[in-house]
């Protein structure tokens, strides 16, 4: 009887247990009855244009001041079945038949603008694919507060989104037709992954955006695009914040500074330079660099210290007459040296000048000072305006590795 009560407890008990393995499928949603966004693009919006919103969280009829705050949203929705599914027209490419449907909606927050594009779909908006979000330069310098906690406190939303910067409306990237890529977010998607593997973007997609703007002694960037005329994207620089607000754009070159100063590699910028003694000109194709930062305290003041190693070689001449000798050879290594010494130091002045240390030398302070940083700073803000003041001294050091082969 023992035995009998014993092995019944043991069914009992094995049952319970596979019971819940049985419910994994139970809140399931099929693809085709979720609408996939793979991008979504934020503009500000005219107050006149509040009355295509179908009103869906309203109360009441909101005041004029109210309308100034109104933002659009764009975004892209893939269309299942019309996603290519490999190279040429082949299954899931329907020739003719655009993969994605660009729709749009307005709102005073994130929130109230899906609410009410929602009203005008048939099945639930799904974020778990977006890859790219876009905001335009003038509702960043404005401020991306709402933005990034919605974002933030998205759970579909990855953290290896690309937020980006449009120069223009970032409507307009939505609706922009590439001819390389029959999905318009996968081109745009590629245009940022390409250039990070080439050593031309730093790894700066939304999760490290976040880190580094919740930092007390950094502020964060993010890629800064202009759209051209045939559709194609260029990568301007980049765009950074001070907190929520964007205060200033980078040059495409100051990337490259940038990525020097925190030791990111490949190197992938060139520079034009004029071979010394003669009018010949060359490329420089930064390879590969180091850096050191160190901090210190004078006068009551930060004080940074700067050491980059850059190396590289000599891609192109334009005369190939001019033969490279050891000693212009030398003289070239320090012309670009000085150059770099005086680029490097007006990035990180103009930086200095908007209150924005994207650079994370207040980071340095806070690891290696810590006493007077507990003492004299304290806080983001504090250190905002310390930044402002900071004394740095920059040393560049170029090494040109490779020459070619023709040579006195």
């Amino acid at each position: 009887m023992i035995n009998l009560w014993q092995n019944l407890i043991k069914q009992i008990l094995v049952v319970v247990l596979i019971a819940p393995l049985l419910t994994g499928c139970w809140d399931r949603l099929e693809i085709e009855d979720r609408a996939v966004i793979l991008a979504i693009g934020i503009d500000k919006a005219n107050p006149e244009d509040e009355k295509e919103s179908s009103n869906a969280t309203h109360i009441l009829k909101p005041d004029a001041e109210s309308t100034k705050g109104l933002i659009r949203i764009t975004v892209q929705i893939a269309i299942p079945g019309r996603i290519p599914l490999g190279t040429g027209g082949g299954v899931g490419s329907p020739t003719g038949q655009k993969p994605v449907w660009v729709l749009s909606s307005i709102g005073y927050t994130i929130e109230d603008a899906l609410m009410n594009l929602q009203q005008q779909l048939a099945d639930k908006l799904f974020f778990g694919h977006l890859r790219v979000i876009v905001i335009s330069e003038a509702l960043a310098r404005s401020g991306i507060e709402n933005e990034n906690d919605f974002f933030r406190r998205q759970p579909q939303v990855r953290r290896t989104v690309w937020m980006v910067v449009s120069k223009g409306n970032a409507a307009d990237i939505m609706k922009a037709n590439p001819q390389l890529e029959r999905v318009p977010t996968l081109y745009l998607l590629a245009t940022l992954e390409h250039a990070r593997e080439m050593g031309k973007l730093p790894n700066i997609f939304l999760g490290v955006f976040f880190s580094a703007s919740s930092a007390k002694g950094q502020e964060g960037a993010v890629p800064y695009l202009d759209l051209k005329k045939e559709s194609n994207i260029e990568i301007a620089g980049m765009a950074y914040f001070r907190n929520d607000k964007m205060v200033g754009t980078t040059t495409a070159l100051q990337i490259g500074h940038y990525m020097a100063i925190k030791e990111i590699n490949p190197g992938g910028y060139k520079v034009l330079q004029k071979m010394p003694g003669s009018k010949t000109l060359v490329i420089f194709k930064s390879t590969h660099r180091k850096s050191r930062i160190t901090t210190e305290i004078k006068d009551g003041k930060v004080h940074t210290i700067i050491k980059c190693q850059v190396e590289g070689d000599l891609a192109e001449k334009s005369n190939e007459n001019v033969l490279i000798t050891k000693e212009n050879l030398k003289e070239l290594e320090q012309k670009i040296q000085k150059d770099a010494n005086i680029g490097f130091g007006k990035f990180i002045a103009q930086t200095q000048k908007d209150g924005s240390d994207i650079f994370g030398f207040g980071e340095y302070v806070r690891a290696t000072q810590p006493a007077y940083w507990n003492r004299e700073i304290k806080t983001k803000e504090a250190w905002e305006e310390k930044y402002k003041d900071m004394s740095v001294d920059v040393s560049i050091s170029v090494k040109i590795r490779r020459i070619g082969t023709k040579t006195n």
